[in-house]
């Protein structure tokens, strides 16, 4: 009898292609089924090189891998095995065996109500706490990169710009609406970013709007309008911890995601609010 708690390969694992789930730069994600496996579902991540430019993705791909192995949080979506294509002893590839979520990106749901939202977002502090303490920074956290499951599961996905403490950074990584100014100045990804992408994430998705519509720069005189402005109903707490959050200072941000994440569920239960009040992702629609 099969031991289910072992870890998907892709050795042994005869799959067919569903269909495909989306594109991205230098990537396909495929929904696959495998065959050996009761029909068992997971999303294939196939990147491949055809030109000498594309190796970024391929270096992106490898460490979406590396990161994955160091963490093991129910937030954080699994990626299970690596394989390297080559061609002529050159790698022309990389394919990654992934979790299947099946849900929504944060924008892509339709009018989120503000407590699910904040709910949502506990989790999601509580998976980049798991991160920071095994020394793995996410880079790129936007409302694209939080899933929302039809079962009311809250996944953390994609890990390509992800830094793992100890490796060194050349690149410049994140999207403009999110990133922190240093990550652009400096090439930094830290704890600190972290939280300014988060900062902007969830100021975007509680007010609608942007906090910035490009690259800040360090000492700008930026005035960021306060978020309970444009949404009155956000308490004075939240309203408070979404301006340190996005403080161009990093020295004037939070401390720690940890410290985030217990304001976040205090906030979430001054309101009343449960973790089995978090809904599916289609429900309410």
């Amino acid at each position: 009898m099969a031991n289910v708690a072992t870890t998907p390969k892709f050795s042994g694992m005869k799959y067919r292609v569903v269909n495909t789930l989306g594109t991205g730069a230098g990537s396909t994600i495929l929904l696959i089924s495998d065959k050996t496996a009761g029909g068992k579902r997971y999303a294939l991540k196939v990147v491949r090189k055809q030109e000498p430019e594309d190796e970024v993705y391929v270096q992106q791909a490898l460490t979406e891998f590396e990161a994955a192995q160091k963490l093991n949080h129910p937030v954080i979506a699994k990626v299970y095995d690596c394989r390297l294509r080559k061609s002529w002893f050159k790698v022309r590839g990389v394919e990654l065996l992934m979790e299947y979520v099946e849900g929504k990106t944060l924008d892509e749901i339709e009018a989120p109500e503000f407590g699910q939202l904040l709910l949502v977002f506990c989790h999601v502090a509580s998976a980049m706490t798991h991160m920071h303490r095994r020394g793995v920074f996410h880079g790129d956290l936007k409302p694209g990169n939080i899933m929302l499951t039809k079962t009311g599961q809250v996944k953390l996905i994609d890990f390509g710009t992800a830094w793992i403490r100890g490796q060194e950074k050349h690149r410049i990584q994140g999207t403009p609406q999110y990133i922190a100014p240093e990550q652009a100045t400096e090439k930094v990804v830290n704890e600190k970013t972290d939280i300014y992408n988060l900062g902007a994430t969830m100021y975007r998705m509680f007010t609608g709007r942007f906090p910035q519509q490009g690259i800040p720069k360090p000492g700008d005189d930026r005035k960021l309008v306060p978020p309970q402005k444009l949404t009155p109903r956000l308490p004075d707490s939240l309203n408070e911890l979404l301006i340190a959050c996005l403080s161009l200072d990093p020295a004037r941000r939070p401390g720690s995601m940890f410290e985030i994440r217990d304001q976040l569920i205090a906030a979430a239960k001054q309101m009343g609010l449960a973790e089995v009040d978090l809904r599916g992702a289609d429900e309410g629609e």
